[in-house]
């Protein structure tokens, strides 16, 4: 009996090693199964040629990871971020860390954004950009936000402007002028949850989506002063602008309730666009934060926009915003799926934990002679009625 227990004893020292190294070579094969090459270096660099009328030479693109929705997949998110590290320009995360949905979560709220954000100071090591998700503000106060996420964001990219100087507030934006690659850009982060303190639930709901006075002032000087400098603009925002009453697969429209004109800031952009006019009062449903805009752009330089990443509906949607009268707009929304769950939105991935299915995320690699971005998705990317998308894409990013 004895020596049937020492051998059991001696099988088990020598299988639990060999399944420890076992278990780490899968992790590191997850790695290299989800290495952006060949496609993302495919993309990486791009050419000048007669053509875009800047002679013939290479030149390499401005790269983005774009990640949604990780709800606490805190695994997938470390994954992201060593896969990316070395290989983009920026990290850009469009929000839902947590999983909050009343005033009641704000403990357990704390602490899953703790977290995640500890997830990124420990692993990250490159310009980091975050923005709140309706999950991470549920309860909390603007400071409670700001120390954790927006702490991380300024430990990152330190040249980091915030729009309000009392520095609670979720909005700013960070320019990106390297010489390293082609082109000078201006990522403008926009908070949606722009209400103060103590209002959640009271006068603003789980998916609204409100905008100050202030907030929106700072976003056209921010705006006309990127055309100014020809910066080519990015926004980034948990939420897709359009009319939440339409909402399918094909327009990705945001699933919220804009209690101002959920096209407010689609106007602004556009009048800067097209050198126009905005005259106009957009009414607060709630009857507090009312926005006036009175701005003639006829003077403004000429604006590049570039693109509006969004998250929120878990879904991998690049689609031209537009109203439900058909008026139409000359920008590209770029929607991502969540980084570590089910969709539960529109996007209902398959998702298989501990292979290359249970993560997803993209890169972008944009090209500001062609008009276009170049992405590459990462992971569980299929629809799932939609076998038949394709890992890369090339999207335009000018409709006129």
């Amino acid at each position: 009996m004895k020596n049937k227990i020492f051998a059991l004893v001696f099988m088990l020292i020598c299988i639990l090693p060999a399944a420890a190294q076992e278990q780490h070579l899968t992790h590191r094969q997850i790695n290299e199964d989800i290495l952006f090459s060949p496609e993302f270096e495919a993309y990486r660099y791009g050419r000048r040629n007669d053509e875009n009328g800047v002679g013939k030479a290479w030149f390499e693109r401005f790269r983005i990871l774009h990640i949604s929705d990780i709800h606490q997949c805190n695994d997938n998110l470390k994954e992201a971020l060593e896969v990316a590290a070395p290989r983009v320009h920026a990290i850009l995360n469009t929000g839902d860390d947590a999983n909050g949905v009343r005033s009641a979560d704000a403990a357990t709220v704390r602490k899953e954004l703790d977290a995640s954000i500890g997830t990124v100071l420990e692993t990250n090591t490159i310009p980091f950009l975050q923005v709140p998700g309706n999950h991470d503000v549920t309860g909390l106060t603007k400071k409670e936000f700001f120390d954790r996420a927006g702490n991380a964001v300024q430990r990152f990219c330190p040249d980091v402007v915030w729009g309000d100087k009392a520095g609670y507030r979720s909005y700013g934006y960070m320019d990106f002028t390297d010489a390293s690659y082609n082109g000078n850009f201006r990522i403008i982060m926009l908070d949606p949850f722009d209400y103060d303190d103590g209002m959640f639930e009271t006068k603003y709901q789980f998916i609204s989506a409100v905008f100050s006075q202030k907030q929106i002032d700072w976003f056209i000087e921010v705006l006309t002063d990127a055309a100014s400098e020809g910066l080519h603009v990015i926004t980034m925002m948990h939420y897709s602008f359009g009319d939440s009453t339409v909402f399918n697969e094909e327009t990705a429209n945001p699933d919220a309730t804009f209690c101002q004109d959920p096209f407010m800031i689609p106007d602004i952009i556009d009048a800067v666009q097209h050198k126009g006019k905005i005259s106009r009062t957009y009414e607060d449903k709630a009857g507090i934060h009312d926005v006036r805009i009175d701005r003639d752009f006829s003077d403004v330089a000429d604006l590049d926009f570039v693109a509006h990443l969004f998250g929120h509906i878990h879904s991998k949607n690049n689609y031209q915003c537009q109203r439900a009268d058909g008026k139409k707009y000359d920008m590209l929304m770029l929607g991502e799926s969540s980084l570590g769950i089910s969709g539960t939105a529109l996007n209902k991935k398959h998702v298989e934990r501990g292979t290359i299915a249970g993560i997803a995320f993209s890169a972008l690699e944009i090209d500001v002679f062609e008009k276009a971005i170049y992405r590459v998705s990462y992971g569980a990317y299929l629809n799932y009625d939609k076998s038949d998308c394709s890992r890369t894409a090339k999207i335009p990013y000018r409709f006129e």
